[in-house]
This record gives structure tokens, sequence and C-alpha cells, in this order.
């Protein structure tokens, strides 16, 4: 049967609710001391159950409530709180009564803003918490208090920066502004417990008697329904991951399932069509000859650059055959046990780095085959001294995000920030500056200033002194007024007579030079301008202006536009989501458009300029427009200068 496109806001619940007979009202009953006392010691019993099974639940398998059992081993009881943490049996009891959760908070994900590294969010059985300085303090979020928060992702390659949560019935949500406001995208009545998302593919898996697997193409706007039984009954996801060069392909680990006449024995299952079928990723067997024991869940899951394929039972870790044919226990350098979290490099700075969390500490892995341990961390409490501490029951995991710390300016990689939360509820940090035997990092504690080792050990920002006249070169031009000189097609380019080369690109800031460029993994010889920055793949290629916008707004986060129809004053550009309009829109169309200027990465914004004057602002991916609203004028904003100052190789 084909599946459906719907609206999320026009879905069903999955399972109707059973009309109900009416039932004569219970008889009053008589008033005794006897009643009374069995009342209070069934009451204590019930509370005395519920506070068991949630005690025994491993903290792997965290998730909505479920009549169940799995066939895992349970986890350990955290330590007893002290006496002056301890509440009386009967408050013990309320507690229980009026939400279970309070007793023993569940924590289902950590999840760290790729905008902003230092901001961590906790997915709370009993809300979501915010933590603005990488977990040291922590707040509530008010939209969720009281909700059941049990999933939530970020994509890392969407350009709204879309961060999505789910929640036990309430619903799938949706931020665009770094979580500051949150928007309920539809899927309510739904128990949402995994969500996966790379460039506005996303995954939701549903639990249930019936697990399901929504996938949406548009950022959550519209999912596509689930095949009826694309997934065996009473099946429990419990680790989702995409493979992001192909989103179509996507793996699901879960749980053995007791009873029936025929076990299902595969953890790892695969779709290479959005989740409609299904088969085995890897052979799977009851006699555990072909690789991971069948009978324990699968909550480590990874899909890596190069067709390689992670899978764990929070202990030890499996790794996929790129042929598909045999599991392998990885090692090789990697500890055979306690293999809790796998995470890619954040952003994917570097195609294939993959990183884990250990007992023994972090590990990384280049390569698919060989780990080496990088650091054991900075480990505390997730919570510190907070009293919720005691009773806190963890989904371990890893997590990664890019800094704004230069790690290596041969490669132009920044450092990336590890934090890795045990069962325990230990979070560990660690910031990476090593990315492999060919990608070494700065010198430790200097990683505030510039690198200038890539370019002899000299600032390419340096001023030269004008040459003497047995050094005149006819090919060079020297610039007295920035100290440096133009020469080549950048020369030819900045004098071409149709054009005023100083109001459109500026005086030169360096000198030509050999520069790595992130985007396209490749060097190019490159020119910082006062405006702008020229660049060329190799010599005599046509000169063109390079991406500075993005280096200049690095760091920084701007809410996408509002859609607006294109008239003859504005334009909406779906590539970055945001509106030129007004006298910028004439400006960009009228010298050089899309060509010289790029599309708009930010809205028009208000700032003081280096005068202290109000000026309307607007980035582009190779230059900055300003607006003086007393002159009704548009200039060409001193991009280049900006990104310069911000390395660190001029000063402000």
């Amino acid at each position: 049967m084909a599946s459906t496109t719907f609206s999320p806001k026009e879905q069903r619940p999955e399972t109707p609710q059973q009309n109900r007979p009416n039932r004569p009202g219970p008889k009053k009953a008589r008033s005794s001391w006897r009643s009374l006392l069995v009342g209070l010691v069934i009451l204590a019993s019930l509370a005395g159950l519920g506070a068991l099974a949630l005690t025994s639940a491993t903290g792997g398998l965290t998730g909505p409530a479920s009549s169940t059992t799995l066939a895992t081993p349970a986890a350990k009881t955290p330590a007893s709180a002290s006496p002056s943490a301890q509440v009386t049996t009967q408050a013990a009891t309320n507690t229980l009564l009026n939400n279970p959760f309070e007793a023993r908070p569940v924590l289902y994900r950590l999840a760290a803003n790729p905008a902003d590294f230092q901001v961590l969010f906790a997915a709370m059985a009993d809300g979501l918490r915010r933590s603005p300085d990488g977990g040291k303090t922590w707040t509530e979020v008010a939209d969720f208090k009281g909700k059941n928060v049990t999933a939530l992702v970020f994509d890392r390659e969407d350009s709204e920066r879309g961060i999505y949560l789910g929640t036990d019935q309430s619903g799938l949500f949706k931020s665009t502004d770094s979580g500051k406001t949150w928007k309920n995208i539809g899927l309510t009545g739904r128990p949402i417990n995994l969500l996966a998302a790379t460039n506005r593919n996303l995954y939701v898996s549903v639990a249930g008697p019936r697990a399901s697997i929504y996938y949406s193409t548009d950022g959550g706007q519209n999912f596509t329904a689930p095949a009826p039984n694309a997934l065996p009954a009473n099946l429990k996801v419990l680790s989702l991951a995409i493979d992001h060069t192909n989103p179509k392909n996507v793996y699901i680990g879960t749980a053995y399932m007791t009873g029936g006449d025929s076990p299902d024995w595969v953890r790892v299952k695969f779709s290479s069509d959005g989740g409609k079928t299904w088969g085995h990723a890897g052979p799977w067997g009851p006699d555990k000859s072909t690789g991971p024991d069948p009978t324990r869940p699968i909550t480590v899951l990874l899909y890596a650059s190069g067709n390689y394929l992670y899978a764990g039972d929070g202990d030890r870790l499996w790794r996929l055959s790129t042929d598909r044919t045999t599991w392998q226990p990885v090692a090789s350098g990697l500890p055979t046990t306690g293999v809790y979290g796998l995470t890619t490099d954040s952003n994917v700075q570097l195609s294939g780095l993959v990183y884990a969390a250990t007992r023994d500490g972090f590990y990384r892995n280049t390569d698919g085959q060989s780990w080496q341990k990088i650091a054991t961390g900075e480990s505390g409490p997730l919570f510190g001294s907070d009293p919720i501490q005691l009773n806190l029951a963890v989904t371990p995991g890893l997590v990664a995000a890019t800094t704004n710390s230069a790690a290596n300016s041969v490669s132009g990689l920044r450092s990336t920030m590890l934090y890795a939360l045990s069962s325990e509820g230990r979070l560990a940090r660690y910031e990476n500056r090593d990315f492999g035997t060919e990608v070494v990092s700065v010198v430790p504690g200097a990683s505030n200033l510039p690198d200038f080792t890539p370019y002899g050990g000299v600032n390419p920002a340096d001023k030269l002194p004008p040459p003497g006249e047995t050094d005149k070169d006819p090919k060079k031009t020297y610039i007295k007024e920035s100290g440096h000189y133009l020469q080549g097609d950048f020369r030819d380019t900045w004098f071409r007579t149709d054009l005023n080369g100083l109001s459109i690109y500026g005086y030169p800031l360096t000198e030509q030079f050999t520069e790595y460029d992130p985007r396209t993994k490749t060097n190019k010889i490159v020119q910082y301008f006062e405006r702008v920055k020229f660049e060329q793949a190799k010599p005599g290629d046509l000169p063109r202006t390079g991406l500075i916008g993005y280096d200049a707004i690095e760091g920084r986060f701007f809410p996408p536009g509002r859609f607006a129809v294109t008239t003859d004053s504005q334009q909406y550009f779906d590539q970055t989501k945001h509106v030129l309009k007004g006298a910028f829109f004439t400006f960009w169309n009228k010298n050089g458009g899309l060509s010289r200027f790029g599309y708009p990465i930010t809205e028009e914004f208000t700032e003081k300029n280096a005068q202290g004057k109000d000026t309307v602002y607007q980035y582009f991916e190779r230059a900055k427009f300003a607006f003086d609203p007393d002159t009704k004028t548009v200039t060409i904003s001193l991009l280049g200068l900006e990104v310069l100052q911000k390395k660190g190789w001029i000063p402000k």
C-alpha cells in the first residue's frame, strides 16, 4: 500500500480509545477504621511497586511507560539520599501518585547547540532544562514545565538551525532561534521516543504497541505516514541513525522482545526509502556467532562517512563490514567494554571522524579501524549539588559542538567540544584540538592568538615598505595608502576601467597568499581587501570574491526571514531563507547582483557604526551593505577589515 503525505495537524491518533459502556456509580462504603487501614496498606504497596519499577529501569531503555518486558539486565539503583534529603513515607507516596517522575527524574537526551557550543539542553521527564555555560548551571525552560520531554535533536546542516523536541503525547515542537521560542508542529497524542535530523530531513520514532517511524523532508511541515505493519508488533526502537549523504537511508537499533511463536532476533534494521520498508542490517541469529548478542538492546547506533555502521549495547561496540556480511567487534585501541556513546565530528569538519565516550575516557577514530585515546576529560555530576542528582535515571550518550577556537590554520578546523553523559549522571567535558596524526593543535593556552605558522610565521596583513628604486617590479603595484602590493590577475581586476575598484573593493589589506578553504577543502590563492576577499583556485583562473560573509557572522545567530512575495522592490531567496528589499535590493541589482555579492545571509538589522551612529546593515555571502538613514545612501561596508580584525590579524 502506498504511503501518503499529510500535514501534522491533520493526523489522527494511532489507536483511538474504545467506547466505554456506562456503568453505575460506586455504592457508598461504610465508615470503618479497618477498611481505612487496608486502604492505606494497599496505597503504600502500590507506591512501593511504582518506585521499584522506576528504580529497576535500565538507563539506556528509558522511555514512555510500557507493559512489555525487555530481556535486558537491570541498572544499578543509585545511592540513597542523605537523611536531610529524604522525605516522609506519606510525602513520597503522594509524590508518586501525583507525578512518579518527580520521585525519580529521568533524563532522556542531552544535546549541544551547534550555534553556541556552551549551550546545552537536557530533555527530562518533568520538562526541559537549559545550560548557558557548558553544564555548570541549569535553568528550567518554562514552556515545557511538567511535560514529559522524551527526545531532542539539533539539525546541524539546516540553515534555519532547527531544533526538534519530542514529547510523550504533547506533540512535536520546533525552534529556529536556538530554543528561545518553540512551535508545536503536530504529532500530538503520540509517545515520541527518538528523533534524528539532517538538512531538514527529519525522522520521528513513535513508541507503542506498533512502533512507527515518521519521515519529513521539509523540516516537519509534512510527514510521510509509516506503511502499515512495516515493523514487527511490540518492537522497541532504542536508537536512530541517518546516513547524512543520503537521508533516505535510516537505521534503527532495537531491543529483544520475548514471547511469540517467532522471536525477532534482528537488532539493527535498515530502510533505504525513508522508512517505508525495512530490512536487516547485517546477519543476526540466536546462536550469537554472527555478531552482537541479539538479546541485548542496541542503544548506541551511528552511521559515519566511509560506509561505516556502528552498533553497541552501551558496553560493547561492533562495526558492520562495508560489504554488510559480518559484524566485527571494535577494538584496535578502543576498550572492549564500557563504550556508551558515539558521535561524528560536529558540523562534519573532518569527514569520517568518530568520537567515542567510554568508562576510560574519550577516544577518536579517523579511518574506521584504529582508535586513539585523546583525554579523560573534566567530570562531575550533571546537576551539581542539586538534590535531583541523587535520584536521576539517565540515558547515556555523547554529543559534540564546534567551538570558535581555531584548532589548526592549515586545515581550517575549529576545536570540538565533547560532552559525555554516563548512566550515573556524570557529565564529562573535553575540548579536542587534535584531529589526527597529520592535523595537530596549536600551542595549548594560546588558542585565542592567531597562528601564522602556515604563512612562514609572518602575518599576511603586516604592512610592507615601498619598493626602492632598484626593487621596482613592473608586474606589481604598491598601494601606499595600505602598505600592500597588487599583482597579477588581482591587480588587473582591481584596475578595470569599467569599475571603481576603490569604492567596490577598497584598498588591499594583505598580500597574496595561499589559504585553506574548509568549504571546498582545497587551498586557494587569496587577498583580503577592505570590503571583500579575492580568490583564485589556481593561477590563470578568473578571480572572484570569496564567501567572506559567512566568516564575519560565524558564532552569531540571525533568525531566518519571513517569506515575502517577489516584487519590483523585494525578493525572497529560498536558498538562504532571507529577504532583500528596498534600497539594498536596488543597489544589489544595479551593481552586479548575485555574481558579485552573493545571496543575503541575514535580514536587515540596525547597529551603531564606528562613529556611534545607528546604521542599517545586511550581510551577504560576499559583501556587507550599509544604509545611512540620514543621507538615504547605500555603501559597501568594510567587511574585509571586519573579518581580519575578528581573526586578530589587524588590531581593532
